[in-house]
């Protein structure tokens, strides 16, 4: 008798995706936006050190790898491809809960986090994990919006592969 299990999204979204070309997941979470940056020399160590403004960056990096790295391993033919003749083309989604104080009539998502520091988290999380390097992305389209009915909030990424160099 075969084991049954309830299917992830992640396994139900591959199932469906015939495109050996694309990958495409869900991360569940408020998304994290990458944060400024600081470099600093610390003498004592000898070596600099760089820290984030946002202690949550991370974290969120990890669980958009742990994601990508799940759809990959449900697919037939592993997505990564350590050639550098690809480029990518990254679609992000992300999702947020709409504050309780927020007037009904306001529809759009204006306020903070910055959509290009959202996307920044995304590409360092999708380096190495299933994309060799951030530089070989030659395409993004990113949108944030708060969430509807039973919608929950994180981050719906779509990545694609193109060649490079003509056949």
């Amino acid at each position: 008798m075969e084991d049954e299990y309830e299917r992830s999204p992640v396994e139900d979204i591959s199932a469906h995706d015939e495109d050996d070309d694309q990958i495409r997941f869900f991360v569940g979470g408020e998304p994290q936006p990458k944060g400024s940056t600081r470099a600093f020399y610390v003498k004592k160590l000898d070596r600099v050190v760089t820290t984030n403004s946002n202690r949550n960056t991370k974290q969120w990096q990890l669980r958009i790898a742990m994601e990508a790295q799940h759809a990959n391993e449900c697919r037939k033919v592993s997505f990564y491809s350590p050639d550098k003749c690809y480029g990518y083309e990254v679609e992000a989604s992300f999702l947020f809960q709409r504050p309780k104080s927020l007037p009904k009539k306001v529809v759009l998502d204006t306020k903070r986090p910055d959509l290009d520091k959202l996307v920044r988290a995304v590409l360092d999380g999708l380096t190495y994990a299933i994309i060799p390097d951030d530089a070989q992305v030659i395409s993004i389209s990113a949108t944030k919006r708060y969430i509807e009915g039973s919608e929950m909030p994180g981050a719906e990424i779509v990545v694609r592969r193109t060649l490079s160099k003509k056949k």
